[in-house]
């Protein structure tokens, strides 16, 4: 088993080759290893990334479904927004739609998405998705996690 260091190590290199950002959700962690950025689900920790890395890395923002905090950390500075769709509640709030009309800041559908679910997803417009989970499965289902993803987005493998 590798130690955290070393590992982090590999993250970073991969993320470097692959031109992706390592962002976690520790400020001293970021700056430490040298990750690109963090993640904060608050204004105090909003406030203390931004003490810890300054303004040259990612501050992104998890809201949950809040709007209030959503707001409130965009105003603060945040470099994204991050909502969850609350896919267990139907009644769920179209907040990336919310989001994307009224807003500049990148918004990202925290939430996992399947190919197939994308089209409702994508008619709000979010900034960046994430793909899912059964993509961490083996390195054949994220070649048709992804290539599914790319197709129902447009891009043609």
């Amino acid at each position: 088993m590798l130690a955290p260091a070393a590992l982090a190590s590999q993250f970073l290199a991969t993320s470097r080759r692959h031109d992706v950002a390592l962002v976690t959700t520790d400020p001293a962690v970021a700056r430490t290893l040298g990750c690109d950025g963090v993640e904060v689900t608050s204004r105090p920790g909003y406030d203390a990334a931004r003490e810890i890395l300054g303004y040259n890395h990612i501050v992104g923002a998890f809201c949950g479904a809040s709007r209030h905090l959503a707001m409130d950390l965009a105003d603060a500075g945040a470099d994204y927004i991050a909502f969850s769709q609350g896919s267990d509640r139907p009644d769920a709030e179209p907040l990336i739609a919310w989001w994307s009309e009224l807003f500049e800041i990148p918004c990202i559908a925290a939430d996992p998405a399947a190919p197939e679910a994308l089209a409702a997803l994508l008619s709000q417009r979010p900034d960046f998705i994430r793909p899912a989970d059964a993509m961490w499965q083996s390195p054949d289902d994220a070649r048709a996690i992804i290539s599914a993803t790319r197709r129902a987005i447009g891009i043609l493998d």
